[in-house]
């Protein structure tokens, strides 16, 4: 709900206090290359539910994460973090509300991340949906979570329903050394239902899941055994 808050203050604000400060950006084309993939498959499963997502926002320049940053905090506050004083100054907004985000290093400017809500006609007219507990929401969250995403809804400390992230040192293929343990249950999961191997959907990527890669890859035609997941294996691995 502070995602949408935060959405419509910022359409406000356009035109005033932010010439300098890049828009948000809603092209899946910019994230990295097998988060793409994720969320194309994510996207096409939720619209086969009857869900109509919305991309809301995918890679985030550092220059506009510091601006998100001082919303709802002092100078001070943003300072003691590292941001100069002419941009805190320029743009903190203590009394804006709620804080769209906690931290300045998000997943987002990664390109890592994406935020996803549904929408759909209220009054007549399309209307984004920011509450966690609408039913196409929770669909979105489960669907989304069922291609290897952390899905912010379950964090503890700072929940963020539309936010959901691929945190990890990955870049082109993922394997024992470069995964997460949310991608990990998705492809065990998987490799499971293509009968590759009978894997334990631990989150942890070990031999036994490196083999089933493996007889997933031989099936597919490729030649070498190396144990990795490149974006068009990934497409692959769960199409329906």
């Amino acid at each position: 709900m502070q995602q949408g808050r935060s959405y419509l203050m910022e359409k406000r604000r356009k035109g005033k206090r932010m010439n300098n400060i890049p828009e948000r950006n809603n092209n899946p084309q910019e994230l990295n290359k097998l988060v793409k993939v994720m969320l194309e498959l994510a996207l096409d499963d939720i619209r086969s539910q009857g869900v109509n997502p919305l991309v809301v926002e995918t890679y985030r320049p550092q220059e506009r994460q510091n601006y998100l940053y001082c919303q709802g905090r002092t100078i001070a506050e943003c300072t003691a973090k590292g941001i100069s004083s002419s941009f805190a100054k320029a743009y903190c907004n203590p009394n804006g509300g709620k804080k769209p985000t906690k931290t300045l290093n998000s997943v987002h400017t990664a390109r890592k991340a994406v935020d996803v809500v549904p929408q759909r006609i209220v009054n007549k007219k399309m209307t984004a949906i920011w509450n966690v507990n609408d039913p196409h929401t929770q669909i979105i969250i489960k669907t989304m979570q069922k291609y290897g995403f952390e899905a912010g809804a379950n964090w503890d400390n700072f929940v963020d329903s539309p936010h959901f992230q691929v945190k990890g040192d990955f870049t082109a293929v993922f394997d024992a050394k470069h995964t997460t343990p949310y991608v990990t249950k998705a492809i065990q999961t998987a490799l499971n239902e293509r009968k590759c191997n009978n894997l334990t959907v631990d989150g942890k990527w070990g031999p036994a899941t490196t083999e089933a890669v493996n007889v997933f890859r031989k099936c597919q035609g490729y030649k070498t055994a190396l144990g990795q997941i490149g974006s068009e294996a990934l497409n692959a691995l769960f199409a329906k």
